[in-house]
Parts: C-alpha cells; sequence; structure tokens
C-alpha cells in the first residue's frame, strides 16, 4: 500500500542495518523519511533514499534536544525508535562490564524515552501518533536462556518504557508497540 505522501516517519539510527532497510521501504512505499545518524556526513546510502538526514545521538542529551529544535513545526505520524547496540560479551556474571551496561541502557531503553519525550509536540501535531521500540525476544523473562546481561536487560526496560507510555498516552490516541526483529 502506498502512504500519504504527507505521511511523515522518523527512524533513529537509519544509516545502515534495520534502520537503512527501514528508510529504503518506506521512502519507497510513499513516505516522507527523516533518518537519523549519529554521523550524517557518512551516511551516504541513507541521504540517497530519505527526505531528510538528521544528527542523533539518542544517548546524549544535548544532540536529542538539538534535534527537537531544528524539527520545531514539523509533525511526526510514526516514529520508529531502531537506534540500538548490542554489545555481546558479557555472557556470565564475571564478564559483566558496568560502563558497557550502561552504554546498553542509555541507548536502548534511555534513548528511545528521551527521543520519544523531545519529539512529543511533533508527535502530538502528527496525525497517526505511532511510537515503535525496536525490541528483541532476548529481553523475554520468560525464554531466557541466559547471556548478554547488558542487552536483554535494556530491551525488558524497553518493552516497560513502552507499556508505561501507551497506558500514559492512550487517551490521546497514540499506539505504541515493541517489534521484535527476529535475528538478523
Amino acid at each position: 500500500a502506498q502512504a500519504d505522501a504527507e505521511t511523515t516517519v522518523l527512524v533513529t539510527g537509519a544509516n545502515r542495518g534495520i534502520g537503512l532497510e527501514y528508510a529504503r521501504q518506506l521512502s519507497a512505499k510513499g513516505y516522507k523519511v527523516i533518518g537519523t545518524a549519529r554521523a550524517p556526513e557518512r551516511a551516504k546510502d541513507l541521504a540517497a533514499v530519505a527526505d531528510r538526514v538528521e544528527q542523533l545521538d539518542v544517548a546524549d542529551p544535548a544532540s536529542v534536544a538539538a534535534l527537537a529544535e531544528r524539527l520545531d513545526g514539523v509533525a511526526i505520524d510514526i516514529l520508529i525508535n531502531n537506534a540500538g547496540i548490542f554489545d555481546r560479551r558479557d555472557v556470565t556474571i564475571d564478564q559483566v562490564d558496568f560502563d558497557v551496561m550502561a552504554q546498553t541502557f542509555a541507548v536502548n531503553t534511555m534513548g528511545p524515552l528521551r527521543v520519544t519525550q523531545a519529539l512529543m509536540p511533533n508527535l502530538r501535531a502528527g496525525e497517526r501518533k505511532v511510537v515503535i521500540g525496536m525490541s528483541s525476544g532476548l529481553g523475554s523473562i520468560e525464554k531466557t536462556t541466559g547471556r548478554w546481561y547488558s542487552y536483554r536487560s535494556s530491551k525488558k526496560g524497553l518493552n516497560m518504557v513502552s507499556g508505561i507510555l501507551s497506558q500514559e498516552l492512550a487517551d490521546e490516541g497514540f499506539i505504541l508497540t515493541v517489534l521484535n526483529k527476529g535475528g538478523v
């Protein structure tokens, strides 16, 4: 299905991988795409498909605030909080690095919350009011097989943040969801 050309989607972490593919496919379907990258000058593939490329480091409050300022007055219909990190070294309790864990939470859990909070005026101005978080089956307590303390915990946190937001914003017509992207 083709999108209304006025439907705007913002995808974080859109310079490579899943985020870039979202940008490609959404653009091909007729959505207006705003893609973000920590280093937009190096995001050549994103620039080729997005209507607009913006600098954003979701773990940096100043970067998020600057993005919100640059997007002042721009209605956003769909926000895809895709930016994320997965450091796979913390397989056992002896390998947990708390600095890595703090960074993983900053990007995977607090980043989506921070971006959503900063872009609330834009999202409220949008028609669709959809916020999507990129979660993972690895964030499931019920299905855990151990390993990867930081990533699994950060995705479980993202799930909870999305659940809380969905309750808080339901009366405004917002839809908040998380997607399990599967193995990639």
